[in-house]
């Protein structure tokens, strides 16, 4: 009878704690509503929820329709992946039908099999018939873009590796000196920072009645001189690409995770340096999986147990009623692991209930973040 007994009170517990954890995803926090301002119509995804929170406050997305946005990275970073992605999100949301997909590869080094990895359906829709070769043709095609209405997402792959028309003349002329048996005239910059600074002055209005956004690739440099020591890292396009971007985002390759000597898990930290949506200058973290891109499933996992709404460790996570335990082979009652919590997602389609867990757990973040002080306004 007192066995009994305590298989009831054990199963009233676990009822408990479903019926919590009902609770807490179909309820909205108080954050959710304050970043009502935000429209989440307008933002644009990227594959992952952890990063289009720390841009935007939102599940739904990290970048705001009608800007430009700069993606920095180093190499084998997955600045071009993530560009992709982005393009593969959009294509499963019914409010991008309209929009085209356009990848201009200035590097000619994009090798990926787009259907294999982003669908058919996206593969279909992104534009790789334009390459721009000077900063002088971009301007041009975005401007091109523009006149004929209909709205697009535009990623260049990479700033770097455009010219300019200055730079072009100038190799001309020193080519012909060099036949000649004459010295060359010295290199006074290639204007490509001016060029772009009137290409941004001429199109960023036009792009945002237009409702389209560019997502500009760029290199990461070794800074030189005093700097370095405080910024080891920059990127070449002068003022004019850090002032009118919308947000500025760095990608760093952390640990990797190996199978023997191969590498199959490459761990990207992107920082938000600059955010004129919601302010934020965070950190997200996202792994890159090989053959399948970014696991942001394994992401979001890690994001809250980072951050303590979920414990344990990968071996045996507890999900604080997402899952209940499971016997194992002993008949002992056990956390599930991150593979199986993975693995019973996507067998029972439970994405969204995991997107709005870390929607709830970023809200309450920012509400302890808040200062305890009367409005001044």
């Amino acid at each position: 009878m007192v066995k009994r007994l305590k298989v009831i009170k054990k199963i009233s517990k676990i009822d408990k704690v479903s019926d919590d954890f009902e609770k807490k995803i179909n309820e909205p926090s108080v954050e959710m509503l304050d970043n009502s301002i935000v429209d989440p119509l307008k933002l644009v995804p990227t594959g992952s929820t952890t990063f289009n929170l720390e841009c935007s406050g939102r599940i739904e997305g990290a970048f705001l329709l009608g800007k430009m946005v700069n993606l920095i990275g180093d190499s084998h970073a997955g600045k071009t992946l993530f560009g992709f992605t982005i393009f593969a999100e959009c294509a499963l949301l019914s409010r991008f039908d309209k929009y085209r997909f356009i990848y201009d590869d200035v590097e000619a080094a994009n090798e990926f099999n787009l259907p294999y990895l982003f669908g058919d359906d996206c593969a279909d829709r992104i534009e790789q018939n334009v390459r721009s070769k000077t900063i002088e043709d971009y301007n041009d095609n975005i401007a091109r873009y523009l006149d004929d209405d209909r709205p697009f997402i535009h990623v260049l792959d990479s700033f770097d590796a455009l010219t300019s028309e200055a730079a072009i003349d100038k190799d001309i002329e020193n080519r012909k000196a060099r036949e000649k048996g004459n010295k060359t005239k010295g290199d006074y910059g290639d204007g490509k920072p001016k060029a772009f600074a009137k290409f941004c002055s001429q199109r960023i209005q036009d792009l945002s009645d237009n409702g389209s956004i560019l997502v500009i690739i760029s290199q990461t440099r070794d800074n030189i001189g005093f700097g370095s020591m405080f910024t080891p890292k920059t990127r070449s396009g002068g003022r004019a690409l850090k002032f009118y971007a919308f947000h500025e985002i760095w990608l760093a390759c952390q640990k990797r995770e190996k199978e023997g000597k191969r590498t199959i898990v490459t761990n990207v930290q992107a920082k938000i340096t600059k955010n004129k949506l919601i302010g934020n200058h965070g950190e997200s973290y996202f792994p890159i999986l090989n053959d399948y891109g970014v696991d942001n499933l394994r992401s979001c996992i890690n994001f809250l147990l980072d951050e303590g709404d979920w414990t344990g460790k990968p071996g045996a996570v507890n999900t604080k009623g997402f899952f209940d335990k499971h016997k194992n082979s002993k008949g002992k009652l056990v956390h599930p692991t991150l593979k199986q919590i993975i693995c019973d997602i996507e067998d029972n389609n439970r994405e969204d209930e995991l997107f709005k867990l870390c929607q709830i757990a970023f809200d309450n973040i920012m509400q302890n973040l808040k200062p305890e002080r009367k409005r001044k306004y």
